[in-house]
């Protein structure tokens, strides 16, 4: 669904991308002010919701990321937002290969 490298436009223009970290990490950047309106929410099943271990969020416009969407071809297993900044980043835990 979402390749590195390859920017995106959500409904309000703003631009976004995944740019690789590592063999595993990608880290989700977004222009504008969509992320500061995004919704966050946990995993089925989590008691209280959890920031470093996230289910999905979905910034203002676009695009809805989940667990289990694929990112350069692999299912995307863990998302959590990072201090210092705002976005999200995403993690692939090796596990299909």
């Amino acid at each position: 669904m979402f390749e590195s490298g390859q920017k995106y436009l959500n409904r309000y223009l703003d631009e976004y991308s995944w740019t690789k970290i590592n063999e595993n990490t990608y880290h989700f950047v977004m222009t504008g002010n969509s992320m500061k309106y995004a919704r966050y929410g946990g995993k089925r099943g989590q008691e209280k919701m959890d920031m470093d271990d996230l289910g999905m969020f979905d910034p203002s416009g676009g695009p809805y990321v989940s667990v289990g969407m694929m990112i350069d071809e692999k299912p995307i297993t863990r998302l959590y937002t990072f201090k210092d900044s705002i976005g999200a980043e995403v993690e692939y835990n090796g596990e299909d290969e």
